[in-house]
């Protein structure tokens, strides 16, 4: 479980992106927002396989969007999102959720 506040209220943040609809889940879904320019931040659950993060730091590197290892595995990123399976990748498509994650996970505080 996240540890410290800045990597809960990030998930908070998360949470709050998801029910605005500012949310994409699954690799392919990702990817394909990605090369839409519509990704403003790649979210990888801790647990995704290499081959997962592989593709998706290279995609991510490729269209210049920032991207975050999470210290949470899927289960439980699928569980923050209100899903019953398991995404190992999340992206956000909003500009204003995205730069509140990103400040969040690296400890700064509004």
């Amino acid at each position: 479980m996240a540890e410290n506040n800045g990597m809960k209220r990030a998930l908070g943040m998360l949470g709050l992106a998801m029910k605005a609809g500012k949310v994409v889940i699954g690799t392919e879904q990702v990817i394909a927002y990605l090369q839409k320019g519509r990704v403003k931040l790649v979210l990888l659950s801790g647990n995704s396989s290499e081959g997962t993060k592989k593709k998706i730091r290279f995609k991510c590197e490729f269209y210049k969007a920032p991207i975050c290892v999470l210290d949470i595995d899927s289960d439980e990123l699928g569980r923050l999102l209100g899903k019953t399976y398991a995404p190992a990748v999340v992206g956000i498509t909003d500009e204003n959720f995205s730069v509140t994650v990103i400040k969040l996970l690296n400890g700064e505080n509004d």
